[in-house]
């Protein structure tokens, strides 16, 4: 029986879709607790904007979370592969 193989635009979805509410969450969450302000030491100022802060820390999160989705999907794919091809199906 031919491999089924799950393509790989699907696999994408399957990791960005997920870690991009987690990080949706997560953003909301940091920034309730911690001003963009507040963040940097000693009230040293800076050129990025708020906004310009919280798409950071917003980026950051998702790769965060991207990292954890792509690390379950390879664990995910590769407990399949070593399952007996017999059972694989079932």
């Amino acid at each position: 029986m031919a491999e089924k193989q799950i393509p790989k635009l699907h696999k994408c979805i399957a990791v960005l879709w997920p870690s991009f509410l987690v990080a949706i969450i997560a953003t909301g969450l940091f920034f309730s607790a911690f001003d963009p302000d507040d963040l940097f030491p000693f009230g040293k100022e800076t050129t990025v904007s708020r906004l310009g802060i919280y798409s950071i820390g917003f980026l950051c999160f998702w790769l965060i979370s991207s990292i954890s989705g792509i690390g379950t999907l390879y664990f995910a794919i590769t407990n399949c592969m070593r399952q007996d091809p017999e059972n694989r199906d079932r």
